[in-house]
Parts: C-alpha cells; sequence; structure tokens
C-alpha cells in the first residue's frame, strides 16, 4: 500500500488505533503494516473474519491471548545454543496452552464462527510438545515426577537435608548460651551454627567464616560435617539430573520450533483478527456488501476520525457513474471524498465500516488521489506543478478498476486553462472506465460534469441564514461556491458585490 494514500486518507490512524487493541507488539506491528487485498474473495473472506470476531465479542465470549514477544529472548538463546531456563520453557509451554484454550473456544463457537473456527482447527496443535512439558514443569520449576530419577534424588534430599536439620538443632539445643543467635546459617553447601568467637576452639568442627567484628564464628559442628557432605552430594547430583532434563526439553523445543512459530503466527493473526472487530464493535460498525462492478452505497457513513461531529454521508453510483462534488469552500467537500476512499480502503484491509446496512461498497485493484495535502512540496514546487505532478502519476499509471479521487483539480494556475486541463484528465480517465470522485469550484468543470451522463453532480449544503456549511452532500445538485453572498452577508460594499456580479455575468 502507498504509504502516501495511507497517510492522506489517514488509514494509518486508524490502524494504530486498532493495533493497540492486540495483546503483543508482534500483532500489533503485523496489524500497522496490513497490505490491501484486491481479490474480491480474498476481501470478503477477510472482512468476514472481522466480522465473526465482532459478533462473538457483542456475544461476551471471553478469549485469552498471550503476549507473543516474550518468545524473542528464546529465539536469541536457542540461536546461540545456549539452554533455556525454566522460566522460559514455561514461557513456551504459556503459549501452547493459550493456544489451546482459543482453539477450544472457537471450536465451541463453531457454528456462530465457523471460518475462525477453521482457521484456528488448521494449525499444527503440538500436542506432543506441550504434554512433555506440562509433564515436566510445575509453577517452581522442574516437577520431582519429570524423571524416576530425578524424583529419587529430591526423596534423598528431603532426607539428607532433614537429618542435617536435625543434627544443627541438637547442638543449639545442647549450647544455647556459646550462640550469638539460634539462626542456621549456610556457607558453600556447609551447614552451621553462630558461634561466639570465644568459645571457638571449644567444639569439634570447622570455622566456615567469621562477622565483620570478629565477634562471631560462622561454625560447622563435627555432628552435621558428614550429613551436610552427604547432602551436598545428592544437591549435585540433582542439578546434574535437571541439566540433563532442560537439556532435553531445549532441544525439543528447538526441534519443533517452525511448527511453534506457525503456530505464533496463526496466535498472532487471530489476536488482529478480534482488534479488527473489536474495533467493529467500538465504533457501531457493519460489515458492506461488496462488488467487483464499481457501484458505491454508503448509507449513513460516518467518518471514523470525526466522532459525534461526523456527519452522516449518503450517497449512491452505479456502475458507470462517477460524482462531481461542488459547494462552498469548507464546506465539507474533500471530507466527502475521503470517507469514500477511506472506506474503500478499510475494507481491502479487513475492517468493517461506520455506516448503515445496506452499503455496498466496490473491491477496487487501485486507489489513487490528487489532494492538496499530500502534494510534494518537499521538492519546493509550486501548487499548479505539484498537481501536475501527481496528476501525471495517475494518468501513467491507471490499471483497470480503479478509484481516482481528484480535489480541486486544476486550481493554482490560470482557471481557464486548469479547467481545460482538469476536464481533459477527467475525460480521458472516464473512458479508460476508472471510478472518479472530483471536487471542483471551476464553473467549466461544473458544466461539463452536468453534460456527462457518466457523472453525477452532488453539493455540499450551505444555510445561507447562518453563513454555515452543513456537510451534508446533496446528490443530483450543482452547488454554489458562495463567494458573493458571502461576501455580501460579510458587509462588502453593495457597489462592489454588484460589479463583480456583472463582470460574472458577463464572462
Amino acid at each position: 500500500m502507498n504509504d502516501t494514500i495511507k497517510q492522506t486518507l489517514q488509514l494509518d490512524q486508524i490502524l494504530d488505533t486498532v493495533a493497540e487493541l492486540t495483546h503483543s507488539q508482534l500483532a500489533a506491528d503485523q496489524l500497522r503494516q496490513s497490505s490491501e487485498q484486491t481479490d474480491l474473495n480474498a476481501v470478503k473472506a477477510e472482512l468476514t473474519l472481522t466480522h465473526e470476531a465482532h459478533q462473538l465479542l457483542a456475544a461476551d465470549v471471553q478469549l485469552t491471548f498471550y503476549d507473543l514477544d516474550q518468545l524473542t529472548v528464546i529465539k536469541t538463546k536457542l540461536d546461540q545454543g545456549r539452554l533455556l531456563n525454566p522460566g522460559q520453557l514455561q514461557t513456551v509451554l504459556a503459549v501452547l496452552t493459550s493456544w489451546s484454550r482459543l482453539k477450544t473456544v472457537l471450536g465451541l463457537r463453531a457454528e456462530a464462527a465457523p471460518n475462525l473456527a477453521r482457521l484456528a482447527a488448521d494449525v499444527t496443535p503440538l500436542s506432543g510438545l506441550k504434554r512433555r512439558l506440562e509433564q515436566t514443569l510445575d509453577r517452581r520449576g522442574i516437577r520431582d515426577t519429570a524423571t524416576p530419577e530425578l524424583a529419587r534424588l529430591r526423596q534423598v534430599k528431603r532426607q539428607r537435608a532433614a537429618k542435617v536439620q536435625s543434627a544443627i538443632a541438637q547442638f543449639i539445643q545442647k549450647h544455647p548460651a556459646q550462640l550469638q543467635s539460634r539462626q542456621v546459617i549456610q556457607r558453600d553447601q556447609h551447614y552451621g551454627v553462630q558461634l561466639k568467637a570465644t568459645y571457638k576452639n571449644r567444639f569439634t568442627g570447622m570455622a566456615l567464616g567469621q562477622s565483620a567484628t570478629g565477634s562471631t564464628v560462622y561454625f560447622e559442628p563435627g555432628n552435621v560435617a558428614q550429613s551436610g557432605r552427604e547432602l551436598a552430594a545428592t544437591i549435585s547430583d540433582e542439578e546434574a539430573e535437571v541439566y540433563q532434563i532442560i537439556a532435553t526439553l531445549t532441544g525439543d523445543v528447538d526441534e519443533h520450533w517452525d511448527d511453534l512459530q506457525h503456530q505464533v503466527r496463526a496466535f498472532s493473526r487471530v489476536d488482529q483478527i478480534f482488534a479488527r472487530g473489536r474495533y467493529g464493535l467500538d465504533n457501531h460498525a457493519i460489515l458492506p456488501e461488496l462488488n467487483q462492478r464499481q457501484i458505491v452505497t454508503i448509507k449513513d457513513g460516518r467518518h471514523p476520525l470525526l466522532g459525534s461531529a461526523a456527519v452522516p454521508l449518503n450517497v449512491h453510483l452505479d456502475q458507470n457513474q462517477s460524482l462531481m462534488i461542488t459547494g462552498a469552500n469548507s464546506g465539507g467537500k474533500t471530507v466527502v471524498l475521503k470517507t469514500i476512499a477511506l472506506f474503500s480502503l478499510m475494507v481491502k484491509v479487513g475492517l468493517e465500516i461506520p455506516a448503515a446496512a445496506g452499503t455496498n461498497l466496490a473491491v477496487f485493484d487501485q486507489i489513487l488521489i490528487d489532494i492538496g495535502d499530500q502534494q510534494n512540496m518537499a521538492a519546493q514546487l509550486s501548487t499548479f506543478s505539484g498537481e501536475m505532478t501527481t496528476l501525471v502519476a495517475i494518468t501513467d499509471n491507471l490499471r483497470p478498476n480503479a478509484l481516482v479521487l481528484m480535489d480541486e483539480i486544476g486550481s493554482g494556475t490560470d482557471p481557464e486553462e486548469g479547467a481545460a486541463l482538469g476536464i481533459a484528465i477527467i475525460d480521458d480517465l472516464i473512458q479508460r472506465h476508472a471510478k472518479l470522485i472530483v471536487t471542483t469550484h471551476y464553473s467549466e468543470i461544473k458544466q461539463y460534469a452536468v453534460a456527462t451522463p457518466a457523472f453525477v453532480t452532488g453539493a455540499m449544503a450551505f444555510n445561507r441564514e447562518t453563513l454555515r456549511p452543513e456537510y451534508r452532500l446533496l446528490l443530483n445538485q450543482v452547488g454554489e461556491s458562495e463567494a458573493m453572498w458571502l461576501a455580501a452577508r460579510l458587509g462588502l460594499n453593495p457597489r462592489i458585490v454588484a460589479a463583480a456580479r456583472a463582470r460574472l455575468a458577463h464572462q
């Protein structure tokens, strides 16, 4: 999709809003880069997925998504040939579990959302990897029952730890006056007590260190040493067994990484679909009818970025009809033009549109625009030169089934020449079967549109009492620029206004 068109029509802002409804940066980034579909069936399929998500959310169906970004660190470690830690293995399990739950929920809702259920069902479940991770991991890390050997070692460790604790407890009970504290200390897999320094040579055992002041000696009593060595050996054997378990699981994850990534992509895709569905629900959007015949019917369409200020747009253009919009400055002509184009783009990226039932949109192969705020000012071209550069690109690159939007065509130069060029360009595009939405102030272009069967004219409503535009499109009318009327109402000397009207009448 052309980024300039995306920005000019503000689709990028809408995609940003939808991206914020996803649950991972991966899904958000992919949604912002949504590619437009041009095939009618592909557009229908994507919009159907969005609509099914919209309907499920409207029915308060609860779905659990997972932050897929946590897998980035895991992939980095695998690429470096390093082992995953238990927490990272639990992350993999959490992704697999979340996907399994999502797939189950969609399966149970297959009647209401058959396409979403089918999408989830088509993804490799990785049930074997999930089962092995479940059998090996718990909330604390590696399960005692991960292997028979680990279960045995941990049982022995508990027994030997209890023996060490018992020996230390006996020492503390027999010699309380010689201790600084009854607290048990551990230094490098040795277990001991806090002995007053004056008694360090009174007992059989080994000093493990002393306090900064030297008043306390950390002391391993002789009756603890043997049990402590046995416990340390058992802990070492346990760590070796855990290492082997983690190495095996890391290899398992690495072996299935391609399938896992396929599942992650599916997870991200479903997340994006439900973000689009949430956007549709929040904005009272609908699934429009679609066609390939360049028919454009919008009923009560609301520009999604105008909120409550949006004035509903109603327009109908048959297969061979284009639209010429006229009317006062700031009357909403450009908003109408942008709304039609934006709706045409939104459906191509799978978004429902804020409009009423009965809306029917063509799926165009190409959308081209000539709007003032997207012309190339960076090249320091004049307004007219910038517009002509854009129009040259449009006429050179036009393909069949194109929607072309032109705002104030031919402006920025001599009105007669600008109008003549504008009519010639419009006529060429019409002959090449493009669908046009054009705005103009030029009388010659208005007269051309009235005389051309391919055009429907539309005027923007203007309230002459309040001197305010009403932003409503009135079809089959030709609007005035209202310059004379507005000048008179704002107090320009009647003599000057009359002279201007007389000059205009004799042109």
